[in-house]
């Protein structure tokens, strides 16, 4: 491992205030769409988006594109498939339910979509909060597997006005399995997000006790038989921990009971919840194939066809119920549950939606936008198309290390002068989902399949490093309809972890949290995290990039409440998650 050098802490993340919205108290359902109360004020509602979308530019026009190209050998037939879907809601029917609210709560009104967060997939490489269900597009194993590549962002559009990325490179098979299976009401493309949002519970006057050994043995003598659970099992099972006296819920005021029965099943309802963030992962059911509406039922103007209703579509039809999977013994860090709810608190509520990518063909088939074939034989076929995608998983390096990226593009000619252009990508268009852009070059009368080959060169400008990858990057000879760009080093995803408690019972103010890397050819420090005993939550999510063939180190700071600081030595980063303990001498 390469000597690392502990660089001075300068940088503390900065966590962006939130809407905080009421658990259970004032929530409304208007036309199956969930009104939560705000938590300062009783009038203002916040809604939670009920399914992705695919997404329309600034031009009125879907980002969708299913391109199939054809020629004489194999190795020149396949596809490319590209879509952008985001979270939103049509102003007309957020008027309406506001309307319907208003009728209900005098002056009430309806802010804005209840801010979703991310959750983390652990042991994987990526920040990720959404999944592809897809027989054909998640075939990329072997050399004769329908996708050839398949790229997601990883993440869900859950910030307004941001787009998630789906783009994948086909075989032959898989691009007419893929386009057949367009043709019909459901296509093999299903998207499940999944996701959570924070939210205040009311005061109960208990806390909620149990060993994490005993519940989770008490779930896996169920998984013998049944591997997946449903919200509504899981919430049985919860029931019946309570009635056997695996899960204690204890009155602080002895003077005091429980009393009402919708009480019991709020403060059951709350551990359901808080049980599924701590023990279970995620699986979307989706053997039911959905009944897909209609995606074009209106039209604007100019006669095109607008989302009234759907594009990928509601979960209530796609997906009956969200189903979770018990996680392994040893994925459960937690080794004892306890939730005090003596005073109000916030607590993580899970988010699950899912959707299927259907029915534009029937209103789309000979718009070229969105469905294309090209014949790459054809005589008449002066001109060729070539996609430059950039790799999503490092769309979040543009936020932090990289100004932009630059693609120079070259296709010689014999006896005839280069045709030459050049791509450019930067943070603005990864924001508004722009990760893929063409170079079309004409053919000019050459009759070998020469003609297809050309020669682009990368070039990365990085922060810090103004040669980094720069001009002096390899030009590359090509034939491919596709190319994905990586950035010149890598990343791994970090979940840092604590226990409030434990901080609070050794007087502990912070702990600082330096991250050194191998980055840009030199050892440095790269990102520092701040996690305070005051702070609401109790782990913090970062991504940190390194030179490939590099290493990750980090060490810990951690400052008492009447002003003592301990560093840790640094250690070398194994996997993505730490999970911190305060030093034995932190009070000497």
């Amino acid at each position: 491992m390469k000597r690392l050098i502990i660089i001075a802490l300068g940088l503390i993340v900065q966590v962006a205030c939130v809407a905080q919205v009421h658990y259970d108290k004032g929530r409304i359902t208007i036309d199956e769409l969930q009104l939560l109360q705000d938590y300062n004020d009783s009038l203002t509602y916040y809604y939670l988006p009920q399914y992705p979308r695919l997404a329309i530019n600034d031009e009125g026009e879907f980002e969708f594109l299913c391109l199939k190209y054809v020629g004489k050998g194999k190795k020149d037939n396949g596809g490319l498939l590209h879509a952008l879907f985001e979270f939103r809601m049509e102003e007309e029917q957020l008027k309406k339910a506001e309307k319907k609210l208003q009728s209900k709560i005098k002056d009430a009104k309806i802010k804005g979509p209840i801010p979703l967060l991310e959750t983390m997939k652990e042991g994987e490489s990526a920040l990720g909060s959404f999944r592809v269900i897809s027989s054909i597009l998640t075939d990329t194993l072997g050399t004769e597997s329908f996708t050839k590549n398949m790229i997601t962002s990883g993440r869900a559009p859950f910030t307004p006005g941001s787009k998630a990325v789906l783009a994948a490179k086909l075989n032959q098979e898989g691009s007419t399995l893929l386009w057949e299976t367009f043709k019909g009401a459901a296509s093999d493309v299903s998207i499940a997000v999944d996701g959570y949002y924070e939210a205040a519970v009311e005061a109960y006057n208990v806390v909620v006790e149990a060993e994490m050994e005993m519940i989770y043995n008490h779930f896996s003598s169920y998984s013998k038989t049944e591997t997946l659970f449903t919200h509504d099992e899981v919430s049985k099972v919860v029931d019946s921990l309570y009635n056997n006296g695996t899960i204690k819920i204890q009155a602080l005021d002895r003077t005091k009971t429980l009393g009402r029965k919708s009480d019991l099943k709020k403060i059951l309802q709350i551990v359901t919840d808080k049980l599924i963030n701590i023990m279970f992962d995620t699986e979307t059911g989706w053997s039911k194939r959905p009944d897909i509406e209609d995606p074009a039922k209106e039209k604007d103007k100019a006669g095109k066809g607008v989302l009234s209703g759907f594009a990928f579509g509601p979960a209530s039809m796609f997906i009956p119920d969200i189903q979770h999977i018990v996680k392994e013994k040893k994925d459960i860090r937690t080794h004892r549950f306890r939730l005090d709810l003596s005073e109000s608190t916030t607590i993580k509520v899970p988010f699950y939606t899912a959707g299927n990518l259907g029915g534009l063909y029937k209103y789309f088939k000979d718009d070229s936008r969105y469905f294309r074939v090209v014949d790459m034989d054809n005589a008449d076929f002066e001109k060729r198309e070539i996609i430059f995608q950039l790799d999503t998983d490092f769309a979040e390096s543009f936020e932090e290390v990289v100004n932009f990226v630059t693609v120079n593009f070259r296709k010689k000619y014999n006896g005839r002068r280069d045709f030459t252009s050049q791509l450019y990508f930067n943070a603005k268009d990864i924001q508004n989902g722009k990760i893929f852009k063409s170079v079309i070059f004409p053919r000019l009368g050459e009759t070998s399949d020469i003609w297809r080959e050309y020669e682009y060169q990368i070039a990365w400008s990085v922060r810090g490093a103004p040669d980094f990858a720069g001009s002096n990057s390899e030009w590359k000879t090509s034939q491919s309809p596709a190319i994905i760009i990586s950035p010149p080093f890598q990343k791994i995803a970090v979940e840092v972890d604590l226990n409030k408690q434990v901080l609070a019972d050794a007087d502990i103010a912070s702990v600082i949290v330096d991250f050194a890397a191998d980055f840009l050819g030199k050892t440095q420090l790269v990102k520092s995290l701040t996690l305070r005993s005051s702070g609401e939550e109790n782990n913090s999510k970062t991504a940190v990039f390194y030179d490939h063939h590099g290493d990750v180190a980090y060490r810990t700071v951690w400052y008492t409440k009447n002003g003592n600081k301990i560093k840790s030595p640094h250690q070398k980063l194994e996997n993505g998650y730490i999970y911190l303990t305060p030093p034995r001498d932190i009070g000497n």
